[in-house]
């Protein structure tokens, strides 16, 4: 076929357009046909056709060129050069009045390093706005990302995506409903069900956003967080820095540590990752250990854990403390437990209830096994009571004190240093016989399985005096110590809260 240099219908085409910029220009081709006959309202351009619409150049195999219209259709190797932009596809439409180019198959956008591929793509260059809807891939230096529908916005760097959206990036892998991405601020905004996926952590989040040059976010509307070791946190907002490797939580916190067995709640937490890992949690901050059948329910104003390696941890509760569980409970004003000696020590009035009995004094250390109570040590001011019956006490006091714990009940007590007892014994009628109380250097006492008194064994410098029934002075019924603490005991795990 010969080849032409612009025809005389371009020419004129050309010459009268001249003072149009907004008119579409033909600049070449290698034929160009026109039939009236025909009844056709377009020319025929055939042969490296090139077309230019202010900044942008456009170049094709063939097209059908309206130009009364101001438009044409574009076939074959379609290419359009425009600014800091290329695009190819196999067919294009484009309307030089309103500036959009329907272009279809095998569509690829290359911006700035960013390439976008479509069988299908709306753009008004003059909105400087696209689209596609059947289906879309973005393959930028940092990540890349495939979508039914999409929404691009080249000056501002801004795109939205919608339905099946898979975003892929060196450190994280996102699946959501809808996204919208800034590429110059690098910030990401996810609407519907989300899963974000990191070495660490995978989220589920139907509201948040993350920048990942900041690599900050912030999660909304009850999101969650599951780490690889089993560790689950969700509120209501959670912020999270993976630089400083910090969560921070606000509002119905549930923090979860399926490997412990543990479950912490509040209204606000704070979780650092780096070691030594560590986060506390507060407002109405409670913990729930089901490590056991029976659950250990715990609260204070501000609850912390501290893990010092793999092996050793510390969990921490200041202020108001109160523990239930249904062989033992507690109050303190703060409490440390340590897993390196399976030591849990309470401070600032203590006090243990343990079915009939109630044990106080300055500091209270309860040492576990297995993660069972095993022994308790009151270190000073030990005071030992039981209800007895009406009125009636067993009391046993000294300057410290061993009790001992077997299948979670009182065994033993052993009062060490000025101990002073006052019991009430009585016969197998369960009729009282008497009242003893005794002096000594050390006491130790015997519970039977009904959680009773069974016998007190006394050093042999020890003296006392039983005193007939009805017959013991009442200056005489009470220890100088003495305390009933019973309206402060929990009663249920619900009363953890009350002060």
């Amino acid at each position: 076929m010969k080849r032409y240099g612009l025809t005389f219908w371009a020419i004129l085409l050309f010459l009268s357009a001249a003072s149009e910029t907004r008119n579409v220009i033909l600049e070449q081709c290698d034929v160009l046909s026109f039939d009236k006959s025909t009844g056709a309202q377009y020319q025929v351009l055939k042969g490296n056709v090139r077309f230019r619409h202010e900044s942008a150049l456009m170049f094709c195999d063939s097209a059908y060129f309206y130009d009364t219209n101001n438009s044409f259709d574009a076939f074959g190797h379609v290419r359009v050069v425009d600014k800091n932009s290329t695009m190819t596809a196999e067919k294009m439409f484009y309307d030089g009045n309103t500036t959009l180019m329907r272009v279809r198959n095998n569509v690829v956008v290359n911006n700035e390093g960013t390439t976008l591929t479509t069988n299908s793509l709306d753009f008004y260059r003059d909105k400087n706005y696209g689209y596609y809807i059947g289906g879309g891939k973005i393959v930028d230096p940092e990540y890349e990302l495939v979508s039914q529908k999409g929404y691009y916005y080249p000056d501002s760097k801004t795109y939205f995506f919608k339905t099946d959206v898979l975003l892929t990036s060196p450190d994280y892998v996102i699946k959501s409903d809808s996204l919208q991405f800034n590429n110059e601020t690098g910030k990401t905004v996810l609407i519907g069900p989300s899963t974000i996926e990191e070495k660490d952590y995978t989220i589920y989040t139907t509201n948040a956003w993350m920048n990942k040059k900041t690599k900050v976010g912030k999660l909304y509307d009850y999101s969650v967080i599951v780490s690889k070791e089993g560790q689950r946190l969700t509120a209501d907002s959670i912020f999270y820095d993976m630089n400083l490797e910090v969560a921070k939580a606000y509002h119905n916190v549930e923090a979860q540590d399926s490997s412990q067995k543990a479950i912490g709640r509040g209204n606000y937490a704070e979780f650092w990752k780096k070691s030594p890992s560590r986060g506390f949690i507060t407002d109405h901050s409670y913990v729930i250990d089901y490590s056991e059948k029976d659950s250990l329910f715990l609260a204070g104003d501000t609850i912390y854990g501290l893990e010092l390696d793999s092996s050793r941890s510390e969990v921490r509760a200041y202020h108001h403390v109160r523990f239930f569980r249904e062989d033992m409970q507690g109050k303190c004003d703060s409490m440390v437990y340590s897993s390196n000696d399976s030591v849990l020590s309470m401070y600032g009035d203590p006090v243990i209830w343990s079915e009939e009995s109630q044990l106080t004094g300055d500091q209270i250390n309860i040492y576990m096994k297995n993660q069972k109570a095993d022994h308790i040590h009151i270190t000073k001011n030990a005071l030992i009571v039981q209800y007895e019956d009406e009125d009636m006490f067993n009391q046993l006091s000294g300057k410290e004190s061993m009790a001992y714990v077997k299948n979670n009940r009182l065994t033993r007590v052993d009062m060490l240093g000025e101990a002073i007892s006052i019991y009430y014994s009585k016969d197998d009628s369960n009729a009282l016989v008497g009242v003893n109380k005794a002096k000594g250097n050390a006491m130790s006492i015997f519970m039977k399985r009904n959680k009773k008194v069974d016998k007190i064994l006394m050093t042999p410098d020890s003296e006392g005096v039983l005193y007939p029934p009805l017959r013991i002075p009442d200056e005489e019924k009470r220890l100088s110590k003495f305390k009933w603490l019973e309206d402060l005991r929990p009663k249920t795990k619900n009363d953890i809260f009350i002060r």
